[in-house]
Formats: structure tokens, C-alpha cells, sequence
């Protein structure tokens, strides 16, 4: 389930609000995030996937929601983020999100 946490509650019905877009990421990089408002529409026990530069919400997160399991996509301190971001789908995978890693790599030809 996708939750906004860049459009009022009263907007998530919009286009804008229900699609991991590119306009719906420069508007989250543009406004204020809710993530008050937002985490009050997330089961405790959700997997909250965070898609944002650096897994800044992992405190509160973790605060908010204590039974969720949360799994940033990228850490500005790790040297290696395509290894942080494998290392997320594994994540995901063992929290019982089916991954597709072939979808990843195009399909082999030969000849």
C-alpha cells in the first residue's frame, strides 16, 4: 500500500499523490514531508519501504511504528549503494515481499 507522506490527506486521492512519480518526488523534494500524519494510516506491523536519499526517517520510524519492519533503499554512508540497494531487496525478500531479481537484468540471448 502506498502512503503519501508529501500531499495532505485531503489530495491522496490526486494522480500526484498515488504513484511513486518523478513529480511526485520533486514535489516531496519541494514540500514539507508529513510523516506524522502519514504513519497514522500505516499498520504497526507494516514493512515500510522508505524511498528517499539516505534512510533519514529510520529514528522515527522506529519510534512511531516500534513492530514495523522498516528497510531504507539508500544510505549516503554506505560506499557502495547497489550493494545497500541488493542488500534492501534481500531484506524486503526475507520480510515476505516476493523479489523478482531477474527483472533487475534483461534476459540472456544466444545464439
Amino acid at each position: 500500500k502506498w502512503v503519501s507522506s508529501s500531499n495532505l490527506e485531503a489530495n491522496w486521492n490526486t494522480e500526484l499523490a498515488q504513484h511513486s512519480s518523478a513529480e511526485y518526488h520533486t514535489n516531496n523534494l519541494l514540500s514539507s514531508v508529513l510523516f506524522e500524519e502519514a504513519s497514522a494510516h500505516v499498520p504497526s506491523n507494516a514493512i515500510v519501504i522508505e524511498i528517499a536519499p539516505h534512510g533519514l526517517l529510520q529514528a522515527i520510524v522506529k519510534k512511531s511504528l516500534p513492530r514495523a519492519v522498516h528497510i531504507p533503499l539508500t544510505s549516503r554512508f554506505d560506499p557502495n549503494n547497489l550493494m545497500y540497494l541488493l542488500g534492501a531487496l534481500g531484506k524486503m525478500y526475507l520480510a515476505g515481499i516476493p523479489v523478482d531479481l531477474r527483472a533487475l537484468y534483461p534476459a540472456a540471448t544466444f545464439p
